[in-house]
Order: C-alpha cells, then structure tokens, then sequence
C-alpha cells in the first residue's frame, strides 16, 4: 500500500509542478495604449530557409512574403529590410498591403557583392519613393569589422548623391556611433542598436528598460542630435542566459510591451527586432540568435504584443512526458522488499529525475541546431535515462554497486549491474568535461545542459558516496581532474556570479571534479609533469596566436584597410580554415590514428591539433580529439616514455 501510495503522490506532485510551472506564471495581457507597431524587422526566410543558401540557387517564394507582409500589415505600418539583391519584389507586396519601408543594403568588405546591394538599393528606391522612408547603407559593419569608416563613408556619399530626395542612414551598435562620430555627418539622421540582453555589460529584464533609455539619452547629448532611430531592440524569447538576463517567453513580451509605451511616451522613432523568428541565425549567434521574433518560425503569434503569456505554453506534453517515465519506473518497485526511507528516496528521485528529463529535453528541442548536436543530445539523453534506471534499480534493491575498474570491465569485458554504473559514470564526465571546455573558450552561444547533468551528479554521489577513494582512478582520470578544475573556473570567470545556469553548472563539474580528485589520489602528480607541460606550452601558444592575431581588434582593422599585406593573408586563411571547422577536422583525424599509431612524436602532434583546435574556434571536435588524446598518453607505457 506504501508503495502505491507514494506512487500516486509522485504523479500529483508532478501534475502540480507542470500545471504551476504552465499557468501560474503567466503574463495577464494589459491593455495597451497603442493600436501598431512603428516599424518591424522582416527577413523573408522560411523556417528551412537562411541568406547563406541563396549564392546556392535559393529563390524567395513571393507567397511566402505575400502572406508574411498580410500578417504584419496587421500590427505595423513599416517594414525595415536588410539586404536588396534576391529581394526585389518585397517593394511591390509592402505596397500591395499598405506597408511603408526601411529598405537596407548589406555592405561588407567584399567589393562585388557590395557593389550589387548599392545598385539595387538605389535602383528600388527610386522606383519605390511612395513607400520608402529611408534607405539603411550597412548593418553592424563597423561592429563586425567588414570594413573601415572611411570605406562606409564613400558608400554612404553614394548612395546620397544618388538618391537625394530620400532619407539616408547607417546602423550599428550604439558604441559604435560614438567611436566613429564621423559617419553622422554624412547621414539624414542616426540610426542605433540597443539590445540590452547582448551588451558587453548585460542588463536583466528589470534594468533593461532603463538602460535603454539613458543610452538613448547618451547619443543624443554626445551627438548633438535628437534626430535618432532606434533600429533594433528587442528580447529573445529563448537561448542561454547571460549573467542574470534571462531570455523568456514572458521577458520579451515584458520588453516590447514596456519599451513600446515608453518609445510613445517620448516620441521616439523605433524598429523592433523582429517579425519572425530566424532558425538559421541558431548556427552563427546560438539558440538565442533564432528567438527574436513577434512570431514563431511557423508564424503562429507569441502574443508579445498582446494576450497571455507563458514560458511553458506545452507544460501538458512536458507534464506527461513525466508521468509516463514515473509510472514505468514505479514497477521496479513491483517485487522488491524495501524499507520506508528508501521507498521515500526512490519516490523523491523519481519524481525529481521525471522532471528534470523532460526540462532536458524541452531544452534540447529549443537549443540543438545540426545533425552533430541531434547526435550529442541522443547520446546525452540515453545515457542518462540507463542512469536513472540504474540509480532507482539500486534503491530499490536497497544495495549499491560494486567498484569495478574501468580497465578491468575492457580487459575482462564484463558488463552486469555492477559495471554498468562505473561504465555511465566515465561517459557522463567526458560529457561534462566536454561541456565544461567548450563553456570556457567557446561558450557565448553554448548553453547550460543542468538538468540532465544534475541527474547523472546526484546519481554518481548516491551510488558511489563515501567509496569515492576506493575507484582507484588512474592518470587520466588525475588529468582530466586537473583540466575540469582549470575549465570550470575559466568558465565560472567568463560567466560572473549573477548567471544561476552558470552557477549550476559549476557546481554539477565540481562534483565531477570532485569525485575524480577523491578517486585519483593514489596516482602521483609527477608522472603527469611532462604531460602538462606540453599542454601548457601548446595553449599558451595557440592563445597567443588568437588573441594576439586572429581575434585581435586593432589588425582586423588594419587588415580591412589594407589586405594585401603577409600578416592579413595568414589571419584571414587561418579564420577562414576555423571557420569551416578544418582544424577540428584534422584533429580528431590525427586523435583517431593516435589510438592506433603509438607514436610518441605523432600522439604530441595529435596533442598540439586538439588544443589548436580548441582555440580556433574548432572547440566542439576539438575537445573530443584533445580526449581522445590524452587517454592515448596516460596510458603506462607512454607514460614512461613521455617522462623518461
């Protein structure tokens, strides 16, 4: 009778969770003062579509933007577009709906591409003067570094020159206004990005409003103009968390509302970002990058600018999701004999683990943007659901696993219940230790997988606490414990203290960390001496190499200016090569003949791939290949060779 009784009360504590979770935090629609929208950024991609595959044959469907400008003529006067070339027929369709335009042209460094945007702009705009309120000559180029000032400037006396009865500006990130003031000078009026959630010093939801506001403020006292458009702003509805500023269903509907009322209150000239959310910003910018829309990817309303909002509109698939794993779960319970605490404990880990998996994969379905990710996520979700199976087994039998070598379960090749857990066990902290390195030198878009992680921490800590010490944890493991260390303070630095996903984070490494340092302490550091300084030596060198050339602000700068020098060259092929993932490719290529070629020469090249690898922007393979590495070097012979 305990145990049903206890199964019941873990599906009612579930059903309130979801139901609390789903409509107990909701958003009330307001009543608002104002009827449209001034202005609204549109890109006329479908939810498969992106600008990148349009060099490769991609031609806009005129449907879709035919009934994407329908559905917007109804909560905005104006469009504001990016680009021209491939978009030709936008002018006609926002006249055929009552729809003004902010019409942009891409500019970047690229002298022919560039050339055709400026054409067309001014061909379009000439010939759609009755709906174009201005014309945007680049978006963020001087943010990007595509091209220089003076560049951007010519462009813009074209394009005046051109097209003098129109209104012309350029937009970019506030700061940037103020770092090229110049640029005012040849513009009708200034045109300003301010996205609080994307601020080097990020703003939570509370404070964004206001931030807003005084770096309105500060342009217009700096610049010596009220003359100004707020291009972009916006919140993402969401993506990862940057320090305390969460992106939400409700916060976005929050910002547009308060910003909207605020912007009216002042008489202030606004474009929000954006109508539709983009899917294929997801590869470049992260989860976050596809959330920015009024409306989904599948143009249903997110009610951002009116009616009830809630960050779990499907809490009811989520809510069952969780059921269905408590019920299937609760029959292990079925024929064991178990005392009340551990009945107790099982229920409460059940009903714990049960939601935490179905958060992980609500989070997963948001966040994974590729095949690799799809792959990373299936691993991650089965591998925890054997643990979640594995730690309730154990309760149940009111026993815990023996401690069984990893080394001995692959030389014997024995795989019961009792090696089961320590096999889990190493593939969920290579998972964290993974996670946790890419989070270090990669992770502005990478986000914080804790619920599923948490499920593995608690389990490895119920199953195997207080026999820590008795793992008998080797050299890799010492090693991968120093590298978790290292990378989870890197990583908690980037990160700051107000990011509570963060914090999470770094407490379920620890615990890994943890473990690993309890396990390993028979192994000497000595014998790893070696092994350390050669990854010392290769990090400092490829940071060196990033910061000090390839990421370095002041050559980017020159190298816009003028290409054709060495250094341009060799920054340029290098970014372009880590930009299409070759260097991860080649290390865990090499990584994957080292495991076969026990070379100490080739394992050390395998060793400086992977760490290259890491730091140009190759984080994700590189961090596998860097793995897959330094087991092939802790190994004992190796270790002797290294160290001899």
């Amino acid at each position: 009778m305990k145990k049903i009784s206890l199964t019941l009360a873990s599906l009612a504590a579930v059903v309130l969770f979801w139901y609390i979770l789903g409509t107990g935090f909701v958003l009330k629609d307001g009543a608002n003062s104002f009827s449209k929208l001034q202005c609204v950024s549109y890109a006329p991609f479908g939810k498969d579509d992106s600008p990148f595959m349009m060099d490769k044959g991609l031609v806009i469907s005129e449907d879709l933007v035919r009934k994407d400008l329908q559905l917007l003529s109804k909560y905005t006067d104006c469009i504001r577009t990016y680009s021209t070339v491939g978009l030709e027929m936008i002018p006609k369709i926002a006249r055929e709906n009552n729809l003004k335009m902010l019409m942009g042209a891409w500019v970047n460094g690229d002298e022919k591409p560039t050339r055709l945007e400026i054409d067309t702009l001014i061909k379009l705009a000439k010939e759609n003067k009755d709906i174009v309120r201005a014309v945007i000559v680049g978006n963020e180029a001087l943010l990007r570094g595509d091209l220089s000032d003076v560049k951007l400037y010519e462009y813009i006396k074209e394009v005046k020159a051109a097209l003098p009865d129109t209104q012309v500006t350029y937009a970019d990130v506030w700061e940037y206004w103020l770092k090229y003031p110049k640029i005012k000078e040849i513009t009708d009026f200034v045109t300003i990005h301010i996205l609080p959630y994307w601020e080097d010093d990020t703003m939570n939801i509370e404070k964004a409003i206001a931030h807003l506001a005084e770096k309105r403020a500060e342009v217009e006292n700096e610049l010596k103009t009220s003359n100004i458009l707020i291009g972009e702003t916006g919140w993402p509805s969401e993506g990862r968390m940057r320090e305390d500023a969460l992106p939400s269903k409700t916060n976005q509907a929050i910002f547009v509302r308060d910003f909207v009322k605020l912007a009216q209150d002042n008489n202030w000239n606004y474009n929000i970002i954006e109508a539709f959310d983009q899917p294929w910003k997801r590869v470049s910018e992260g989860a976050v990058g596809g959330f920015w829309g009024l409306f989904d990817k599948d143009r249903a309303d997110k009610n951002v600018f009116k009616g009830d909002v809630s960050d779990f509109p499907n809490y009811k698939y989520l809510g069952f999701g969780s059921l269905l794993l408590i019920f299937v779960f609760s029959f292990l319970l079925k024929n064991s004999t178990i005392s009340t605490n551990k009945l107790v404990l099982f229920s409460f880990i059940n009903t714990i683990f049960a939601v935490l998996y179905m958060l992980q994969m609500e989070q997963f379905n948001i966040t994974v943007r590729s095949s690799g990710e799809v792959v990373w996520a299936t691993l991650v979700l089965l591998t925890h659901l054997a643990i979640y199976y594995l730690v309730l087994l154990n309760i149940a039998k009111e026993s815990k696993p023996k401690i069984v070598g990893i080394r001995e379960i692959l030389t014997n090749k024995v795989f019961n219940v009792d090696t089961l857990p320590m096999i889990l066990f190493y593939s969920s902290f290579i998972f964290v230790l993974i996670s946790t390195i890419i989070l270090a030198f990669e992770g502005r878009y990478r986000n914080f997988e804790i619920y599923v992680f948490a499920i593995s921490a608690i389990s490895f800590v119920l199953l195997y606490g207080g026999r820590f010490a008795n793992m008998e944890f080797k050299a890799f493991e010492k090693l991968s414990f120093i590298v978790l260390l290292i990378t989870s303070i890197i990583s908690f630095y980037n990160e700051g203290s107000l990011n509570i996903f963060s914090n999470i984070w770094i407490i379920i490494a620890l615990i890994f960390t943890y473990i690993l340092f309890q396990g390993s302490k028979n192994s000497s550091y000595s014998e790893l001496k070696t092994i350390t300084k050669y990854i010392a030596i290769f990090f400092i060198f490829s940071i060196s190499l990033r910061y000090g050339i390839i990421a370095d602000k002041d050559i980017i700068a020159q190298c816009h200016l003028n290409d054709d020098t060495l250094l341009c060259g060799f920054k340029n092929q290098v970014g372009y090569l880590g930009y299409i993932g070759v260097f991860g490719i080649i290390a865990i290529c090499i990584a994957i003949l080292a495991l076969f070629i026990n070379n100490k020469k080739f394992v050390l090249v395998s060793l400086f791939a992977s760490v290259f690898s890491i730091m140009m922007f190759n984080t994700y393979v590189g961090s596998i290949a860097f793995i897959l590495t330094i087991i092939v070097l802790c190994k004992e012979k190796n270790l002797k060779v290294l160290n001899s």
